[in-house]
């Protein structure tokens, strides 16, 4: 794990933020000048079809009816035909349209001397000591060297949207860049804040201190959310490691006494080795603990085997109600045998998906345990229901139950109630019992409302 802490200003959110913030204002920018060169479109080229037009009628009047009646109708103003800083203003109240009309030394004879243009369009200043304003000016020739230039001023509007248009442009770069930069500095502070508590945590447990938990808030924001998987993990991780040294503790307890008997076995039939009918016994008695020692290593593998899941790729279609009945035929000898009463009460055609040999062994772990804990004279019950849904299998006994305080912990590894350790076991049948449940997503539960112990489990039914 890192000793030092990158920089906010190096981090991904802030970098991520800039970024996002530059792009909004790269396609805001787009987007305003795509809008207001659309618009400043529109009005130059309005302005260029009137102001073509107007080219257009004039040049039909004068190759029609010659240059004195173009001068007559469109130019002269009461018989003026050259207009002078002051006529100009009263010829803009009537139309807006500049005109003039050049020979071929370019000299006025009609119109406005202050126009001045090329051939084709051009945005020029009148020659006029008051009017500054621009106007958009097309010049047009005619016969025998002479030109007509007509002309507009550039609308206002088109001014404002240009001004709009910049100072938008420059809002977004000197106000929402800047703010970006504050923005994402600050909300990179207030990450770096949070991440810190998770990570201080992960660096805690990284070094042993198991009960260090990340910090949360009552927000209950992403950050919470992953504060919370991570303290559920380490709760899991927790009670994970507290199993493991139960099990640790477990096998070794289980094992010892085993193994100590194997140990005085062998002592014995150093001493006795004389005694042929002495040594035979000490061996038959050393191979029965010896099963005994594999019979809880068998337990531990096939425990893990069912955890972990593997059997569960093999899933097939199960006759519950087949093997229910199958399994009550075996056991009625045994209970018989045992003075215990038995009965079965099995619902036909029951159908689900899992692992014939799996589910055996679950109901004879559970018979088993009747067997070995109902008080003599007990009455014992293996109980079968099913409908569309579900199918239930029940398994119980009268007998003396388990008491309260041992309910919650009966289904872990190893452990034993006082009262049982006087019996045969070694801690690992109902353990295996509940991971064959979970395997197979049934519902397992002991019933806390009835005298005895009452199993019921509630597998999905197929249909």
């Amino acid at each position: 794990m890192p000793s030092t802490r990158p920089s906010v200003l190096r981090s991904a959110v802030f970098r991520r933020v800039i970024w996002a913030c530059a792009g909004f204002v790269t396609v805001a920018m787009t987007l305003l000048w795509v809008v207001s060169g659309t618009m400043l479109f529109r009005i130059d080229a309005a302005q260029e079809a009137r102001i073509l037009e107007s080219i257009t009628y004039a040049q039909e009047v004068y190759y029609g009816r010659g240059a004195d009646a173009l001068i007559d109708e469109e130019i002269a103003d009461n018989g003026v035909l050259i207009w002078d800083d002051d006529l100009i203003y009263a010829v803009l109240e009537q139309e807006n349209q500049l005109i003039v009309l050049r020979n071929a030394a370019y000299d006025p004879v009609a119109g406005f001397p202050g126009l001045y243009a090329d051939v084709g369009w051009h945005i020029t200043q009148l020659d006029h000591p008051e009017i500054e304003a621009p106007v958009r000016a097309y010049l047009e020739a005619l016969r025998g060297g002479e030109t007509i230039t007509i002309a507009e001023f550039v609308p206002e509007r088109r001014f404002v949207i240009l001004e709009f248009a910049w100072a938008i442009t420059f809002a977004l770069i000197l106000i929402v860049l800047p703010l970006a930069l504050i923005t994402g500095y600050l909300l990179s502070r207030w990450v770096f804040r949070r991440i810190d508590g998770i990570s201080d945590t992960a660096a805690a447990v990284a070094l042993g201190q198991m009960t260090q938990r990340a910090p949360q808030s009552d927000d209950y924001d992403e950050f919470d959310r992953l504060a919370g998987g991570i303290n559920q993990m380490l709760d899991q991780v927790a009670a994970l490691n507290a199993n493991i040294e139960a099990v640790s503790v477990g096998v070794a307890h289980d094992l010892r006494t085993p193994l100590t008997n194997i140990g005085g076995r062998l002592e014995l039939i150093s001493r006795d080795r004389m005694d042929a009918a002495a040594v035979e016994d000490h061996v038959t008695a050393a191979e029965g603990y010896l099963s005994q020692l594999l019979g809880i290593f068998d337990a531990l593998l096939r425990l893990g085997e069912v955890e972990a899941g593997k059997r569960k790729a093999a899933f097939d279609a199960v006759n519950l109600s087949d093997l229910a009945q199958g399994m009550a035929d075996a056991y009625a000898p045994v209970f018989e045998e045992a003075n215990k009463s038995f009965s079965a009460h099995i619902d036909p055609g029951a159908r689900i998906s899992g692992d014939r040999e799996l589910l055996e062994q679950l109901v004879a772990n559970l018979l088993e345990n009747a067997v070995e804990h109902a008080r003599d004279a007990a009455q014992v019950g293996l109980t079968l229901r099913r409908d569309d849904e579900k199918t239930m299998l029940i398994i119980s006994d009268d007998g003396p139950g388990i008491a309260p305080a041992n309910r919650a912990r009966i289904f872990e590894r190893f452990y034993r109630a006082d009262a049982s350790r006087a019996t045969p076991g070694n801690g690992l049948g109902l353990s295996l019992v509940k991971a064959i449940a979970d395997l197979h997503g049934a519902e397992m539960t002991l019933d806390a409302d009835t005298p005895g112990a009452v199993f019921t489990l509630v597998f999905p039914s197929l249909r």
